[in-house]
């Protein structure tokens, strides 16, 4: 099953706004088999990574490696989040823009963690998907962003 990732935190931050880009796709393809589902994203305009989608996952995750090549801005906050191996605390940052399909938000909150026994780079969760309508269609394997 997923991990789940919640922080007590406001999902979306003031001023995060969507924004359309080119190549945009409305059905954005899912890897993952639908165990997990698995999305390419891409973080502060060039720096792309794998992601497991979470619609249980209040704020993005990146692993600390991709934090460090996009150069995520620290927040200086610090918030506790709930993982299925317990609470831990973890640095808050906010990232320029984070862009699935060609559906970009721009200031996304996430969290740095190194997240054991998940593929590729991180979550994308509820700070992301909240700009949006989104759905997932498991026959399809897509995620539908409007």
């Amino acid at each position: 099953g997923n991990p789940r990732h919640q922080a007590h935190l406001p999902c979306r931050r003031p001023g995060a706004r969507p924004e359309s880009g080119r190549g945009q796709q409305r059905d954005v393809p899912l890897g993952g088999g639908g165990h997990t589902w698995l999305v390419r994203a891409t973080v502060n305009g060039r720096h792309e990574g794998l992601f497991v989608l979470d619609t249980g996952a209040s704020v993005c995750v990146l692993d600390p490696g991709l934090a460090k090549r996009a150069n995520a801005t620290a927040t200086g906050e610090v918030v506790e989040l709930k993982t299925a191996n317990g609470s831990i605390r973890v640095p808050l940052v906010l990232l320029r823009t984070v862009d699935v399909g060609g559906h970009r938000a721009r200031d996304v909150m996430a969290v740095v963690h190194s997240v054991e026994g998940v593929p590729g780079n991180g979550v994308i969760g509820l700070s992301y998907l909240n700009n949006f309508k989104y759905s997932v269609d498991p026959r399809r394997s897509v995620l539908r962003l409007d």
